[in-house]
């Protein structure tokens, strides 16, 4: 039953030993990298298959997603704080990221725009927190490069009588717009410079191209909707962390 895709999966691995020969040759040192992400990756999705068949035919799939969906913010969280250079980033991360992917999944759902279904709303769910991780470390690491980079501009606003919403305002519209940045490109190239993953998924399965699209546009204003959401809400927590009750830079910047 799965000998077939298994013998495709190791003709496709031909193109990871390709760049791993071409990494040897030009001294590029990723070849080890690579093998261990290409076996990393191999291990969680074969892992994710397993648990998933089980979900899918399972009669209390609704209580089993919950918990996916919380270990999705969990780990999505704590993988986004690695990345930001703050004290207990996932304090901030972790709740940006799962109300943000939480609220758009949750209006798609209740507008009928994807059926209430296990191979429908959890696949999605992964696309909305993952963007959202991925939104959110993007965020934060700008805003806190923005304010450390500027603090005594910053800290002359306050001793003018600026508020710490006031002196950090244009940092946090312009961390998130640049956060932002790569979705909407994406987004403006649909169907011109690429096909995306979800529509061609569902080309391959052969749905209706028309079908196909507008789910793919869909999906992708969830994601655009969940990282905006997450990114606002992210940059007022971290507010909060950075600046004192009485409006004054605490010792994190």
């Amino acid at each position: 039953m799965y000998a077939e895709p298994l013998i495709k999966l190791a003709c496709a691995s031909v193109l990871v030993i390709l760049v791993i020969l071409l990494s040897y040759f030009r001294r590029i040192e990723i070849g080890r990298d690579l093998s261990s992400a290409a076996l990393r990756g191999f291990a969680q999705l074969m892992l994710l298959s397993v648990v998933l068949t089980y979900v899918f035919t399972s009669v209390m799939w609704h209580t089993l997603a919950i918990v996916i969906f919380i270990a999705m913010a969990l780990l999505a969280g704590y993988t986004s704080a690695r990345r930001v250079d703050m004290p207990k980033a996932a304090l901030i991360t972790t709740p940006s990221i799962a109300i943000g992917a939480s609220i758009s999944l949750a209006i798609m759902v209740a507008l009928n725009v994807i059926p209430l279904k296990p191979e429908f709303v959890i696949p999605i769910a992964g696309m909305a927190f993952g963007n959202a991780m991925n939104i959110c470390s993007l965020t934060l690491t700008r805003l806190l490069s923005e304010i450390r980079n500027n603090k005594s501009r910053i800290e002359v606003m306050l001793a003018l009588g600026a508020t710490a919403q006031e002196a950090v305002e244009q940092y946090e519209r312009a961390s998130i717009k640049s956060a932002l940045i790569p979705t909407l490109d994406n987004m403006r190239t649909l169907g011109i410079i690429f096909i995306p993953g979800a529509m061609t998924g569902m080309l391959m399965a052969g749905v209706e191209p028309i079908t196909a699209a507008v789910y793919q546009l869909s999906i992708f204003f969830m994601i655009i909707s969940s990282g905006a959401i997450t990114a606002v809400y992210a940059s007022y927590l971290v507010r909060g962390r950075l600046f004192t009750p009485a409006h004054q830079l605490t010792e994190e910047i």
